[in-house]
């Protein structure tokens, strides 16, 4: 019989209706003859709620009260789900980080990493028959709770896979894969049947919302079969499976996709000696010569000149080792008349600065250039 982790994201346990469709979804698998442990996000939108209501009496994420308060949702989220499976007749128990326990590392509230996850008592309650039902987004670390960054259920779940020896990680979002570009905005835009790891971290570290990067990385480290599927859909829509090749060509040469932020914030560093100190955050991206994006939360900690009106636009793909293909972008926007900055270029990326209201023009104008 085999082992697979599920992971629902918040928009998959919305609220009660989509609840009872996830179980569904969970009872499926279960038919199927696999063991099945879940991970759930918070419910959507309970986590900015967490995070305003915070903000409220705090100006950092990187404490232990807020990592207290956002990581909330997620038992609210296992605990319902767990309820609703037990409600149609599947024996499950909703677990927190610490009742795993699932260890969190890297030193920082809000940015910290899963450093292991302790299987037993996963392994007990699948032996009795029992469906786990695990918080995602939170380790534990000192007696404290750490939260893992927006996102982070998908790190849990991979993390989970890997401590179980699962077959699969199954990722379920409300859309049915990964996509050349955000299918939300991109016209035309297709569904990858496989991407890289190495692709898919660098489409989720430049704005992607499918997978979060640390997942991405675990997955990598230890050879998880990843895939992204809808909850929306029926299962058998398709998926795009994450590994260790790719199938991918653009009109353009080896392109996986487009990835993009829209209302970043840049800070232009006065103080030089300053910037080690912003480089060593993970939060904090070095994205040109003296130039980094960086959380709003943290903006008062720095002496720095500060842009909130910009996007960031990244292609990624293993086609992009010459010029060619970044004067050819240049071009293509700067044929539509929208103001571009190129910025460091990495062995799979090329990334362009962008007004915000521009952002998604930037997009479709790229996309269509190297995939139509």
């Amino acid at each position: 019989m085999g082992l697979e982790v599920l992971k629902f994201g918040g928009s998959s346990v919305a609220n009660v209706f989509r609840i009872r469709h996830v179980a569904e979804i969970i009872a499926r698998r279960i038919a199927l003859g696999s063991r099945v442990v879940v991970v759930t996000s918070a419910m959507q939108g309970v986590t900015n709620q967490l995070v305003d209501m915070a903000g409220e009496f705090c100006d950092s994420c990187y404490n232990r009260e807020y990592d207290a308060v956002v990581s909330s949702g997620e038992q609210v989220a296992a605990g319902l789900l767990a309820m609703c499976l037990c409600s149609i007749g599947i024996r499950a128990k909703s677990l927190n980080a610490w009742q795993v326990p699932i260890l969190a590392g890297g030193g920082i509230h809000s940015d910290a990493s899963i450093s292991s996850v302790n299987d037993s008592k996963i392994l007990e309650e699948l032996d009795m028959g029992v469906v786990p039902v695990i918080t995602g987004f939170q380790g534990i670390s000192g007696g404290d709770v750490y939260t893992i960054g927006r996102g982070g259920s998908d790190a849990t779940a991979c993390a989970v896979a890997s401590a179980l020896h699962a077959d699969k990680c199954h990722i379920y979002t409300d859309v049915d894969g990964v996509y050349t570009a955000d299918p939300r905005i991109a016209i035309n835009c297709k569904r990858l049947t496989h991407i890289s790891y190495d692709e898919m971290y660098e489409l989720s570290v430049h704005g992607a919302t499918v997978l979060q990067a640390k997942s991405v990385l675990i997955a990598k480290q230890y050879n998880i079969a990843l895939s992204v599927v809808s909850s929306f859909s029926d299962e058998n829509s398709g998926e795009t499976i994450v590994t260790d090749t790719t199938d991918h060509v653009s009109i353009k040469g080896n392109i996986a996709g487009i990835a993009h932020h829209c209302g970043l914030t840049i800070a232009a560093f006065k103080n030089h000696d300053e910037e080690p100190a912003a480089r060593d955050a993970t939060c904090i991206k070095r994205i040109a010569e003296n130039i980094y994006v960086i959380p709003q939360c943290v903006k008062h900690m720095y002496d720095a000149d500060y842009d909130d009106n910009v996007g960031l636009v990244t292609v990624v793909g293993k086609g992009l080792d010459n010029d060619g293909i970044t004067n050819y972008i240049t071009t293509a926007v700067a044929n539509r008349m929208i103001d571009v900055r190129p910025t460091i270029s990495g062995k799979l990326t090329r990334s362009f600065i962008v007004p915000r209201l521009q952002t998604e023009l930037a997009v479709n104008v790229i996309h269509e250039a190297l995939f139509h």
